[in-house]
C-alpha cells in the first residue's frame, strides 16, 4: 500500500511537469533518458502477419526502431509474440526474418524473447481443428530455430548459457547503470510423445539452474536485476489463465536473490523435474528492480514480495496499445513507463513504481 501511495505521488508530479511549446515524444523522451540512470523502449506482441495484414505492421515496427534510436535508449525490448504464427513454417521462418530485419535498424542492442505464438502451433492446431490435415510438429519452430533466426548477427551482444546458447534465456549488462537485464523463456517446454506441446508454457531446468547460479550471481556490489519475459511468472492475476511449468520456481529464486538466502527448490511435474540448488548469502548485490512482460494485450500491474511486476498492451492495440519508454532512477527506487501511441504521447496510460 505505500509503495503504491509513493507510485501515485510520483505519476502525478511528473503529470505537472510539462514541456513548454508542446515536443514530440521522441524530443520529450530524449530529455527524460538523459536524467535516468537507465531508459529503454518497452514493446510486445508484435504479431507480424503481412499475408492477410494482421498484427504490427512494417511500419509500425520500424517506428519504434525511429523512436528509440532518436532518444538514444540504452536498449529496445520486445516481449514476446513476435509473428503470429498462423502460417506454415517457411512462410513463418520468411515472417520472422522480416522482423529482425526490420529491427536491425536500432543503434542500440534489441532484446526480444520468444512468445506463444513464436512456435507456430496455432497454425498445426487450428488445421487439425479444421479438419484440413493432421497433426504435424513439424510445421512448428523449436526455441532454437527462433533465437536462431532473431538473434542472428546479434549473439555475442548477449551473456548467454554456453550449455544452451539458443535456449532463449541470456542477460546483458548496463555498467553505467548497474542493471543486470536478465531475458527469460517462458515458452521453454517439451512435446509429449503424440506430438502436442505438453504445456502450455514453462522453465527447464537448465533455465532454471542458469538462473539461480549464473545470471542472479553478483561479485560486486550495486547492481541492481531486471527480468523480462511473455508471460508473467509470479501472478496468476496478470500473468496467465494457465501459468507456465515451474512460474513459482523462477519467483523463489528471484525472492531468494532479494533476501540473500539458500536452499533447493523441486519440480516433479511430468516432462519439467528440477532440482535446483541456490545460494546467495555471499551476493554483493541483491536489488530486484521489477520484472516485465506481455501476453494478455492488457496495461496490467501487481506487486510481488514488493516488486513491481508490470505488463504492457499489445503494440498495434488502437487506442491503448503503442509502446513505452521506461526510466529507472536507481537512487529514488522507481520505475516510470510514458506511452507512446502512433508517435504521440498518450499521458492517461503513463505509469509510476516504487521498488
Amino acid at each position: 500500500m505505500k509503495k503504491t501511495f509513493f507510485a501515485f505521488l510520483l505519476l502525478f508530479a511528473a503529470a505537472l511537469a510539462v514541456f513548454a511549446g508542446e515536443p514530440s515524444f521522441i524530443e520529450e523522451g530524449k530529455e527524460a533518458a538523459k536524467k535516468a540512470d537507465l531508459a529503454f523502449l518497452w514493446a510486445s506482441d508484435v504479431h507480424y502477419q503481412p499475408q492477410d495484414n494482421h498484427g504490427s505492421s512494417r511500419e509500425l515496427i520500424e517506428s519504434i526502431v525511429e523512436a528509440a534510436n532518436g532518444m538514444g535508449v540504452a536498449f529496445s525490448a520486445v516481449t514476446g509474440d513476435l509473428v503470429h504464427g498462423h502460417y506454415p513454417r517457411n512462410i513463418y521462418l520468411e515472417n520472422l526474418s522480416d522482423v529482425r530485419s526490420f529491427l536491425d535498424g536500432a543503434l542500440a542492442p534489441v532484446l526480444p524473447v520468444m512468445g506463444n505464438h513464436d512456435d507456430n502451433r496455432y497454425f498445426v492446431y487450428k488445421r487439425v481443428e479444421k479438419g484440413d490435415g493432421f497433426l504435424d510438429m513439424n510445421e512448428t519452430v523449436p526455441k532454437e530455430d527462433f533465437y536462431r533466426t532473431i538473434l542472428k548477427g546479434h549473439e555475442d551482444e548477449f551473456v548467454r548459457d554456453p550449455k544452451n546458447p539458443y535456449g532463449g534465456w541470456y542477460y546483458k549488462d548496463f555498467t553505467k547503470a548497474k542493471v543486470r537485464v536478465i531475458m527469460l523463456n517462458s515458452i521453454d517446454m517439451p512435446y509429449i510423445p503424440a506430438g502436442r506441446f505438453k504445456y502450455y508454457g514453462g522453465y527447464s531446468e537448465a533455465q532454471l539452474q542458469w538462473l539461480a547460479n549464473k545470471a542472479l550471481k553478483f561479485s560486486k556490489k550495486g547492481w541492481g536485476v531486471i527480468v523480462m519475459c511473455h508471460i508473467d511468472y509470479g501472478s496468476q492475476t496478470i500473468g496467465n489463465w494457465d501459468m507456465p511449468q515451474n512460474s513459482e520456481i523462477v519467483e523463489g529464486i528471484l525472492e531468494a536473490f532479494a533476501k540473500k538466502e539458500a536452499g533447493t527448490f523441486y519440480s516433479q511435474v511430468e516432462g519439467m523435474e528440477a532440482k535446483v540448488k541456490y545460494n546467495f548469502r555471499n551476493n554483493r548485490s541483491c536489488e530486484f528492480i521489477g520484472s516485465f512482460a506481455g501476453h494478455k494485450h492488457k496495461n496490467l500491474s501487481e506487486y510481488v514480495n514488493g516488486t513491481p511486476h508490470v505488463l504492457i498492451s499489445n503494440v498495434f492495440r488502437e487506442g491503448t496499445g503503442g509502446f513505452d519508454l521506461v526510466l529507472i532512477d536507481r537512487k529514488k527506487r522507481t520505475v516510470v513507463t510514458k506511452r507512446c501511441i502512433g508517435g504521440a504521447a498518450e499521458p492517461s496510460l503513463d505509469r509510476a513504481f516504487v521498488y
